[in-house]
């Protein structure tokens, strides 16, 4: 199943790296290999370090390599959860760490050469027809944050992107997408040519203190580290229950369609990726190959056996000129969510680190805990207290996987509500306007 992606089909895997065997010893170990782990190791092979990384599988197989592709700035939380939470400095401080975080990627993809196809902007579409909200929420993060967001009438909106789901929008220019699998590769391959040494097939099994070091047990070898950074996301090992019990594994659905051709070729106009104002956001783009990719839903079940049939029908609710188009690929990617949704970037005991929990806003928010604890590790930079308001809590192992869904069900419902209040409005008021013009035409 992990392999099954349109990402993993499409190019031919690069050689496997070897597992860790007998035993190794490093300054710093890193366990994980998608992009968490691998920004990290990036990070500090980029200032000098050489770092060493343990992944289960290869390379990008989980989340990592297999969503959406979008990079934009900010948070799985909102700006305004983060102010509550952490002040109005320390959120404007992670709001501009996080667009920072962007342009890093958008500048390692150019550094390193990395076949990740980029395509700029990304669209934020509305569900709701809220156009003075939406209005107010530009004006705000750009005056507040120097962000350089564009309010799209939903005139302009549906130019581009004809869905009668669709009301008003905003244009992020700073935002990108581009195949997350190729750049977790090209990622691996700048580290590893800049001194890291990164081991597949190599599941960690046990951790444990070794005198001042840290001794980290795989399947057939032992890691010793001064340093050890855990960047396993929602696959945290049951070795470290604190950190296992604070990230909950949430699954997500794509699907790729055939090639869109004639009349299926006029409906998406724009570049741009698209993602919905929904709690659980619908998300489109069309891929280099003429495809389209759709992803959406929140789950807590893997591999839902009709996962194509459920995702053509959310695709038909918003485009349905695309109703008859044939889905080709399928599949699912598991997220790691900490009950406040922003990243567990801190030092968990002396030199243990943890750099995890990216679910929803990976693809820069990542790059920028790579920055983060790279700096904290080589040069004492304390920017990661930044994030000290949001620690380590329970998720509530099997009771939370199914708030998680009830979370999810009650949402959906509250958006269903939401939006039939806003087309039952509109249709009150265009009603008004018709009997008024019908009496002042009787009036003449």
């Amino acid at each position: 199943m992990l392999n099954s992606s349109y990402y993993h089909l499409r190019v031919p895997a690069p050689p496997p790296r070897p597992a860790l065997t007998g035993t190794l010893e490093a300054g710093i170990g890193i366990v994980g290999g998608g992009l968490a782990g691998l920004a990290t190791a990036l990070s500090l092979a980029e200032r000098g370090a050489k770092p060493v990384l343990l992944e289960a599988e290869t390379v990008g197989a989980g989340a990592s390599g297999r969503n959406g592709g979008m990079v934009s700035a900010g948070f799985a939380a909102s700006f305004r959860a983060i102010e509550r939470a952490a002040g109005p400095a320390a959120a404007a401080a992670l709001v501009a760490l996080s667009r920072d975080a962007v342009a890093l990627v958008r500048a390692r993809i150019a550094r390193y050469a990395i076949p990740c196809a980029p395509v700029d902007g990304v669209v934020i579409a509305s569900w709701f027809d809220e156009p003075e909200a939406l209005r107010r929420e530009v004006r705000e993060l750009n005056a507040r944050h120097g962000m350089r967001l564009v309010f799209w009438p939903r005139e302009r909106l549906r130019a581009a992107y004809p869905s009668p789901r669709y009301h008003d929008g905003i244009f992020d220019p700073e935002g990108f997408h581009l195949d997350p699998l190729a750049l977790c590769r090209g990622y691996a391959a700048a580290a590893a040519a800049l001194g890291a040494v990164i081991h597949e097939a190599s599941p960690v099994l046990a951790i444990a203190r070794q005198g001042r070091r840290w001794r980290v047990r795989t399947r057939e070898g032992v890691l010793l580290v001064d340093r050890l950074v855990l960047c396993q996301s929602a696959y945290p090992p049951v070795v470290l229950p604190a950190l296992a019990r604070s990230v909950l594994p949430v699954f997500t659905y794509v699907v790729v369609t055939e090639p869109l051709t004639g009349a299926h070729a006029e409906v998406i106009r724009a570049p741009y990726a698209v993602y919905d104002t929904r709690f659980a956001t619908g998300y489109h783009r069309l891929l280099p190959d003429g495809r389209l990719l759709w992803g959406g839903r929140i789950s807590t079940r893997e591999t839902p056996h009709d996962l194509k049939r459920l995702m053509r029908r959310d695709l038909a609710r918003v485009y349905p000129q695309l109703a008859d188009v044939r889905i080709e690929h399928g599949w699912s990617g598991r997220m790691g969510f900490a009950r406040h949704k922003m990243p567990l970037i801190r030092e968990l005991a002396p030199d243990l680190w943890v750099n995890t929990a990216f679910g929803g806003h990976g693809l820069n928010t990542t790059s920028l805990g790579g920055e983060l604890v790279a700096t904290a590790l080589l040069e004492g930079d304390r920017r990661f207290e930044l994030l000290a308001p949001f620690g380590l809590g329970w998720t509530g192992g099997g009771v939370g996987r199914l708030a998680a869904q009830a979370l999810y069900h009650g949402h959906a419902l509250a958006d269903a509500v939401r939006a039939f209040w806003h087309r039952r409005r509109a249709a009150l008021a265009g009603g008004r306007e018709k009997r008024r013009m019908e009496k002042a035409i009787r009036r003449q």
